[in-house]
Order: structure tokens, then sequence, then C-alpha cells
């Protein structure tokens, strides 16, 4: 008796097919590759907004560079798949694109897509794609689960990286959240999203004790560059980090509130 055509099976058994073929994320412990370090706090001198000249100092968080998912890796596989015809390359799409979880590096120039991948010895390597460029506006549209890393730097880091500084610095760096609000906020359903507002400063003088100490703009110690964040609503699951616990919040309410249901 000849094999069933692939198309004649149910659709429960092609996705399982297609998921043993296809690439796929997965979480990878890659502390283990890494000596570890116990956490920190940093100290830092804030120059507050009211002109004077006064000066505060703060105890931050410990900065993260960029490690926020690092954790999670590609499996790599097959695309091929894609091309059999058209029936096919519809449904294996929304797995390849709806069912992984997109790791994005925004700062003020960029919105990158992290692509790590595991190797068969384990190591994690990894390249950064500029994600409007890579995906068409249909596969873009398919994607339904991602991690964004925001980075929020000083005037000084500002300067030395992106040549600005001042109120143009975070006024950028939220241009470039409104820009990626705009494209999720046309994806039909979120299922995931965690956002981690990233210290990406560069830190000044380490003390013995490994603190650090900086020195920062209030105006850019403040989180309002994730404002945009609050357009979106109907995400299933929102998690914001790096960000003031009520500020945080907040943002995460607004973006769980189903789509038809209004605001009081």
């Amino acid at each position: 008796m000849p094999s069933p055509h692939l198309l004649a099976l149910p659709i429960e058994l092609r996705r399982q097919i297609y998921a043993s073929i296809l690439p796929h994320t997965t979480t990878f412990d890659v502390r283990l590759q890494q000596p570890s370090h116990p956490p920190t706090l940093n100290l830092t001198y804030v120059r507050q907004k009211n002109g004077d000249g006064a000066w505060k100092m703060l105890r931050t968080p410990p900065r993260v560079d960029r490690e926020t998912g690092n954790d999670i890796v590609w499996r790599r596989g097959c695309t091929s798949l894609l091309a059999v015809n058209r029936q096919i390359h519809e449904e294996a799409a929304e797995m390849l694109y709806g069912d992984n979880t997109f790791v994005l590096d925004l700062s003020y120039e960029a919105i990158l897509f992290r692509y790590r991948w595991r190797t068969a010895n384990n190591l994690t390597p990894n390249r950064n794609i500029a994600l409007m460029l890579q995906f068409s506006q249909r596969n873009l549209l398919r994607m339904r689960k991602y991690v964004v890393n925001v980075e929020s730097v000083d005037d000084y880091t500002g300067m030395i990286k992106y040549n600005v500084g001042g109120r143009g610095l975070p006024a950028g760096i939220r241009v470039k959240v409104q820009e990626l609000v705009d494209l999720l906020g046309a994806v039909e359903e979120l299922h995931r999203l965690e956002i981690h507002l990233i210290d990406g400063a560069i830190s000044r003088m380490r003390f013995p004790s490994g603190r650090v100490h900086r020195v920062l703009d209030e105006g850019n110690y403040r989180t309002s560059v994730l404002d945009p964040f609050g357009q979106l609503v109907g995400v299933r699951k929102v998690k914001i980090t790096g960000a003031g616990e009520g500020y945080a919040r907040d943002v995460e309410r607004k973006m769980t509130v189903q789509r038809n249901v209004l605001p009081a």
C-alpha cells in the first residue's frame, strides 16, 4: 500500500513532521560557558534637571551587557520545506515564525535580530541581523514571541557611540521603540513580549569593591523611552524589567488589555 500523501495526513501530524525538520528555538544555560561574577550595585551620580547644578547619588542595579535573551538559542534545521508547495509553505511558515522566540536588541540607531545558534559541541555563536531588512512584511507579522532589549545610555556614551547627546539621545531611542511598536501593533495576536531596559552606558571608574561610578543625566535615567509600548493591547504575556516597579506594572497593564474591551 503506498504511503499517504503528506497533505492527506491530519494537520496535527503534519505539524509534528514540520517540527522535526524546521529550525526552532530552545533554552540553553550559556552561563556554563562563562565565569560567574557576583552581582554588584553601581554608584551613579545623577545630574538633576532643575539647573541649579545639584547632584545626587543613586545606587542603581548592576549593568547587564546584553545578556538578556542569550539563553534562547536556535536549533538549526532545514527550511527547504517552505519551497514544496503553497499550502505546506503557509503551514510551515506559521510554525517557524509564530512558535519561536525572537530576541531583539534595540539601540539609538538600529533594531537588530540576535540570531544565536547551538553547535554540535555546545558552542553558541551569534550574529546580529537588521530585523526590518532581513524578513518580509508578511513574515514579520507572523512573529508572536519576542524578547526585546532596549539600550539606554547617558550623554557620554551617546557621544562616543552615536555622536549624539542631550534630548536627542532618548528621543532617538524612543523613535526606534515607536518603529517596533508600529510593527507589533499590526500583529494579529502577540503571545509573549519581554521588554528589558538595558544599561548600555560606559563605565568611568571601577572601585576595588567592584562597584562602578558613573555620571548620568536624570532625563536619560527616566524610563519614558518605553512609553510607546503602552500603545499595544491584547498581549497575552508581558514582562518588563530594568524600569521602575510601578512604571513597569502600569505599562504591562495597558498592554494586556483586550482589544475588544474599552478601558474604564
